[in-house]
């Protein structure tokens, strides 16, 4: 498609435009649904305003910022998944994040953030910083600052624009370019010359490394929790320059906490050696920030000079000590039994997605041992009871995970992370008015993918599941759950990188097919939960029922009999579920899914017709399978 994009037009005969997300001098960006598959995309169109040697260096800087980003997966970086180049524009399509810059919030509420929102987006933001550092080669984001920071509904964030980042091989220093926001890119990136001082360009020093990130994020979370912002100047001589007064924060604010004001002030060290040396090592500080206070060091000195005093009394009374001691591990033993026990006994019905009686026992549980398992996987029962696991509970669920230190060293972990992607599969996405067999469902299998990855992962590749308490059919059936879970990427991946998709297509029916046999042969009581069983043939009818996808199956091998027969296990199975879509405790939640599954399976019947009868398909089946 060329010329001016306008709302109702469609690009690469496929993407709808629904409209206007914001408008720029060189991009726009249009919210567009996606025809075939039903699903909302943000797309930036980019039309370069220079011309000859100049506008193809553009476009080609935005081909490459776009496929840099395809190759990325962390769920703060909205993933690229399809690149259309007319010659006259760029179109990128992207995932779509329904949220609110915080540089236009805070501009919007007039007045900084509150102290403990601006530390959760700090630990968020270390956390896919680190996992860009991480990568191979490292990469450097460069461009930290509240306006590339988007806050969702759910108070998690979305990291975007990546034009500038930097991957750091190790034969070469930074690319040269004096790139970023001044004020909240680092001295290194971004050099202030001073009188009669020549600028020395980052090529021209060490280069440009994790460091400079660590300023970054310390700049940003500076304003947001200050409200202070870097400033446009004029000059005497008729110029200007970039101020940023960033004064110890306390200074601001006296509520602040002195050690947040400690962490910021290590961030934005001139001299990068002072600076943290790794995201890892700022992530611990601000998950540590009330113990970095004077107050905290003082109240250890206190607790140090009492413990040297009766040092010596202790050892008369070591006896009575260690029983003391054995009394206080019994008490916060029983401390943790009875949080466990109120956490079963305790209503789990909260009005207007609030917190339970039953959820604040588990908290306090976990509070209490960290380490259990069991008050984790009550924790997931409480959410499961009312057939919906919201946004909300997904946050306080990711949350309360986040504190579990060593809870991975639990022989039930792998079941735990199991039984959580069962929740996610079963009841993610689905509210008031049901769900759908497109957006719902992949909502629900997407996010099931990680709890399953871990499950296997835990499990590690011995016969014994690396000592976990899990059965094996559980084992097969995350690794199965997970193709499923990973499909819809992996095909649109392989797209992108030039691969063919067959191989993806393939394991994806190979699991789908294996499942739904599984679960229509085994008895009753060996089956998966009904959520479950819904959620495989919503997948099911989908693939069945979409001319897109089940000519990439047919291309991939699969015949017009594996076709009917995967139709006729879906219909067994939604035959098997009827009696549960229709009780009455369930008709809300999953009548209408099962409707839509129904209907699906009648439109499947002619897909299948029409898919098969297609000669040039026949060709290329026949054609793969040679």
């Amino acid at each position: 498609m060329s010329g001016s994009v306008r709302v109702g037009n469609t690009i690469d005969g496929k993407y709808q435009v629904i409209e206007a997300l914001g408008k720029g001098g060189m991009a726009n960006v249009w919210l567009a649904r996606d025809e075939r598959l039903g699903k909302l995309w943000a797309i930036k169109e980019v039309k370069p305003n220079t011309g000859g040697a100049q506008k193809e260096a553009m476009r080609q800087a935005i081909l490459d910022e776009a496929n840099f980003m395809k190759c990325l997966d962390h769920p703060a970086i909205p993933r690229v998944v399809d690149i259309h180049d007319t010659g006259a524009e760029v179109f990128v399509v992207m995932d779509y994040v329904d949220g609110t810059e915080l540089g236009a919030l805070m501009r919007e509420q007039g007045h900084p953030f509150e102290q403990e929102s601006v530390i959760d987006w700090g630990i968020q933001l270390c956390d896919v910083l680190a996992y860009l550092h991480r990568r191979n080669p490292p990469v450097v984001y460069r461009d930290m600052k509240p306006s590339n920071v988007i806050l969702r509904d759910d108070g998690t964030i979305r990291l975007i624009d990546f034009g500038i980042a930097l991957e750091c091989e190790p034969s070469r220093k930074a690319d040269g370019r004096v790139v970023g926001t001044p004020g909240y890119a680092p001295p290194e990136q971004i050099p202030s010359p001073s009188s009669g001082e020549r600028l020395r360009l980052p090529s021209e020093d060490a280069g440009i490394d994790e460091r400079a990130d660590v300023y970054a994020l310390g700049a940003t979370l500076y304003s947001l929790v200050t409200g202070h912002v870097p400033r446009l100047v004029a000059d005497e001589l008729g110029g200007s320059s970039v101020q940023f007064c960033m004064r110890p924060i306390r200074e601001w604010n006296p509520q602040l906490s002195e050690g947040l004001e400690r962490i910021l002030t290590r961030a934005t060290q001139a001299d990068r050696s002072l600076r943290y040396a790794s995201m890892e090592e700022m992530r611990y500080d601000l998950m540590h920030y009330r113990e970095m206070t004077q107050e905290w060091r003082d109240a250890q000195r206190r607790k140090i000079t009492r413990f040297r005093r009766r040092a010596a009394a202790a050892v008369c009374t070591a006896l009575a000590g260690c029983a003391c001691l054995l009394c206080g591990a019994a008490l916060r033993q029983s401390n943790f039994r009875a949080f466990v026990r109120e956490a079963h006994a305790a209503s789990a019905t909260a009005p207007d997605d609030g917190i339970s009686d039953a959820e604040r026992a588990c908290m306090e549980a976990i509070a209490t041992s960290p380490a259990s398992i069991e008050p984790y996987a009550r924790l997931l029962e409480v959410y499961e009871d009312d057939f919906r696991l919201s946004d909300a509970e997904d946050v306080r669920w990711r949350k309360a995970l986040s504190h579990a230190e060593g809870l991975e060293k639990n022989d039930g972990y792998a079941q735990l992370c199991f039984d959580a992607g069962i929740a996610y599969l079963s009841y993610y996405g689905l509210d008031q008015a049901g769900g759908s067999v497109g957006n719902v469902a992949v909502a629900s299998i997407d996010a099931a993918a990680p709890w399953f990855d871990r499950a296997v992962e835990a499990c590690g590749e011995s016969s014994g599941h690396g000592r976990q308490r899990i059965d094996d059919a559980d084992v097969q059936a995350a690794k199965a759950y997970g193709v499923v879970a990973s499909f819809y990427k992996t095909v649109t991946r392989a797209g992108q990188e030039g691969r063919g998709a067959s191989e993806a297509y393939r394991a994806f029916w190979d699991a789908i097919s294996r499942s739904l046999e599984t679960q229509n042969n085994v008895p009753d009581a060996r089956k998966c939960a009904e959520g479950v069983r819904v959620r495989l043939c919503q997948v099911a009818v989908e693939a069945l029922s979409s001319n897109t996808y089940l000519a990439g199956f047919s291309r991939a091998g699969v015949t017009r009999e594996q076709a009917e027969s995967l139709l006729a296990s879906a219909r067994r199975c939604a035959e098997g579920l009827r009696d549960f879509s229709q009780a009455s405790e369930y008709q809300q939640v999953f009548g209408p899914v099962f409707e839509e599954i129904t209907a699906g399976i009648k439109t499947a019947e002619q897909t299948i017709q029409n898919v098969y009868a297609n000669p040039v398909l026949a060709l290329e089946a026949q054609e793969g399978e040679l």
